[in-house]
């Protein structure tokens, strides 16, 4: 019983009021002392149980050890030092266990005989391990004749130690029995003592119901409370008590706090699981749901649904410049201006990335969305002079009748990339126009098919000729279609739409094929320049496959030239894969040129992890440099560093004299274009140097290569 129980102060109040006399003060006395001889004999009875449990887990931690290191053994594995020391350590324990008892513990006369068969059933198992382990160590061929020794003498102490813990069960039985009796006993002459103090009891009553009943009914209304998931008073009545009244209301005062935190923790899921982490915004999940949502009822209000894929502008060179923790903070300045930008009926969200979406609800279309738009550009353009500025592209789509929320948001994304393929830093709308295009591009992708086998496709050969003599060393096979009713293609329209297909493996390697045919009945001199997409480069086979077409139709490897654009195929994920194609085919006598060199944003980072064969100046640099003193900077530099690298240039898009004259003086090697030779299906194998010198070609209406 506790010293401080209720039972107790009872008993003492009664006793100092009523004054009932020796007699009651001696039955009481007789009552705690046979209690606490009672409560006594069980303490020694259960510390003996608990001492056997304790010592029943080492055993367990012993013979499980000892089982893995000979099962180790018997495999002819190393035992390692650390699990040597936990098994010895284990038998250490167990031996110690065996060989001391508390002092404090006595141990009844008749369990002794019990204790002393468990113990000697110990000291056998001890000894048997401690042989077992040593022939584990020093004789692993003795362990299959050790082992059933072991195990038998394992057997016997836990018939010995499960017959122990029966009589001590049996025993706290017994004594457990005895004290109720006893109890009952002296509590029914305590009780007729009570009956004379019959009117005190009555004054009793009124302090319980003050001291104990009130407090246990608050206690109560507060479990209720927390049982149907009720606000709960924070304060708990009685809890500053030091009696059993007092340990129930701090106990549940506690449980309370518990229940309160994993209400907490379980809004902190919920919110977690429908927001982003870095930003607090709405995440795509809740997005599609708000979508489909206001899409079904948009019909009944009338309402047409804005949806606005926004993306970060050159997102990619933030994390380059500033790091993680320059792109996080770019995100988090997004999505402030973002939500400052939109009404409160709205929604952004933010889908993965650097992608968000906006969901604008109610208000007359599109002017509405072309408001938002403005408000969003105008907050970017404020974030020029921070130190992280913040510029976005944005697409919008508008709902239709009976639209799903993933069509209306994938074309609010095709709006996007519009808006990024027309300059970045802009917004535009999916409109009857866009429609009609992105309706073209589908008949586009769908005709291309199964044009190479209908006939439809073809190559072009342009020459590539040396600077000085203007002699042609070479021809770059270029891939062009002819529609049968929408007639010519351009390249920069259709090779994309083979690329998002997965047509291009295939179309590639046609075209591989063709070019190589065609190329085996060159000059041995004459080399040819084959442009691969960076989709290709998805098929681990692509540099096995070109070498075979080039086996097939006896093309020497080292008369070929594999064209890559560095931004397309070299700075994304793929990059590993990539270098180990290039390197099979430079492995093998290919060369490796970098197409358009300097157009993108670490040409000279490429260059210090791969070895190209050569580069070529992008076209663009070449049409501008007599005209354009930056562009006329960067040619003549790319010359030097090629010289400097032992690396040939190439200058695509010559088309004037003056131009050829210029890249002469620059002691650029090799020279391309229309000044040399147009695109035909039939390659040019030499040429006039003074009929090209004299020649003055008129631009064509459009350039564009596969």
């Amino acid at each position: 019983m506790l010293p401080t129980s209720l039972s107790t102060r009872v008993a003492a109040a009664f006793g100092a009021v009523l004054v009932l006399g020796l007699a009651l003060l001696g039955g009481g006395l007789v009552l705690a002392r046979a209690i606490y001889a009672e409560n006594a004999t069980l303490g020694q009875l259960t510390a003996l149980l608990q001492m056997e449990e304790r010592q029943d887990q080492v055993q367990r931690r012993l013979r499980l050890g000892i089982g893995e290191v000979t099962r180790l053994a018997e495999q002819r594995q190393t035992i390692a030092a650390p699990q040597w020391a936990t098994v010895t350590r284990a038998l250490g324990d167990f031996h110690h266990g065996n060989a001391h008892l508390s002092p404090r513990l006595s141990v009844p006369s008749d369990l002794r005989a019990a204790v002393a068969e468990r113990r000697a059933a110990e000291a056998d198992f001890a000894s048997l391990s401690l042989r077992l382990l040593q022939d584990t160590r020093d004789a692993r061929a003795d362990i299959p004749r050790r082992m059933p020794v072991f195990l038998a003498a394992l057997r016997r102490l836990e018939a010995a130690r499960s017959a122990l813990r029966g009589q001590l069960i049996e025993r706290i039985n017994v004594e457990l029995k005895r004290s109720t009796g006893d109890l009952a006993t002296n509590l029914n002459r305590a009780l007729i003592g009570a009956i004379a103090a019959l009117g005190v009891l009555l004054g009793c009553m009124v302090w319980l119901r003050r001291r104990v009943i009130r407090p246990i009914v608050a206690i109560a209304e507060r479990v209720r409370q927390l049982s149907h998931g009720e606000e709960a008073a924070p304060d708990v009545p009685g809890a500053a008590r030091s009696d059993e009244v007092g340990d129930l209301a701090r106990g549940i005062a506690d449980y309370r706090g518990a229940v309160e935190e994993r209400r907490r923790a379980e809004r902190r899921v919920e919110f977690l699981a429908h927001h982003d982490m870095l930003t607090g915004l709405p995440n795509r999940l809740l997005f599609e749901e708000r979508l489909t949502q206001e899409l079904l009822r948009a019909p009944r209000t009338g309402e047409r649904v804005a949806v606005f894929a926004i993306d970060l502008d050159d997102f990619k060179s933030i994390n380059d410049r500033f790091g993680h923790a320059g792109g996080d903070e770019a995100l988090r300045t997004a999505a402030q201006l973002l939500s400052a930008c939109v009404r409160a009926s709205d929604m952004v969200a933010r889908l993965g990335g650097d992608e968000f979406a906006i969901v604008q609800i109610g208000g007359e279309q599109p002017a509405t969305a072309e408001l938002l738009v403005q408000r969003i550009l105008r907050a970017c353009e404020a974030t020029a002079g921070d130190t992280v500025p913040v510029q976005m592209s944005i697409g919008v789509a508008l709902s239709g009748v009976e639209q799903e929320g993933e069509e209306l948001y994938n074309l609010a994304d095709m709006a996007m990339y519009r808006a990024k393929a027309e300059g970045r830093h802009t917004a535009r709308f999916f409109d009857d126009q866009f429609k009609e295009e992105v309706r073209l591009r589908w008949r586009l992708s769908r005709d291309l098919d199964g044009a190479a086998d209908r006939g439809e496709l073809y190559l072009a050969f342009q020459p590539i000729a040396d600077a000085d003599t203007l002699q042609v060393i070479g021809q770059e096979a270029l891939l062009r279609w002819a529609h049968p009713e929408l007639g010519d293609i351009r390249p920069d329209r259709f090779i994309p739409l083979a690329e998002a297909s997965g047509r291009i493996d295939s179309i590639g390697l046609w075209m591989a094929d063709q070019a190589m045919a065609a190329a085996s009945r060159w000059p041995d001199h004459m080399t040819l320049a084959l442009n691969l997409s960076a989709i290709q480069f998805r098929q681990p086979a692509l540099a096995h496959e070109l070498l075979a077409l080039a086996r097939r139709h006896r093309v020497a490897p080292s008369r070929l030239e594999f064209e890559v654009t560095e931004s397309a195929t070299l700075l994304d994920k793929r990059r590993q894969p990539v270098l180990t194609v290039l390197r099979t085919l430079q492995h093998h006598g290919a060369a490796i040129v970098m197409d358009d060199f300097g157009t993108g944003y670490s040409s000279l980072g490429n260059l210090r992890d791969f070895r190209f064969d050569k580069l070529k100046v992008d076209r663009s640099f070449v049409a501008t440099m007599l005209d354009h003193t930056p562009s006329g900077s960067i040619v003549r530099s790319i010359a030097a560093l090629g010289a400097s690298l032992g690396i040939p240039i190439v200058a695509e898009g010559v088309e004037e004299v003056a131009q050829l004259a210029r890249l002469r003086e620059w002691d650029i090697p090799q020279v391309q274009g229309f000044l040399i030779g147009r695109p035909s299906r039939e390659a040019i194998h030499c040429a006039d140097p003074a009929a090209l010198l004299s020649a003055r070609p008129t631009a064509p209406q459009w350039v564009a290569r596969s």
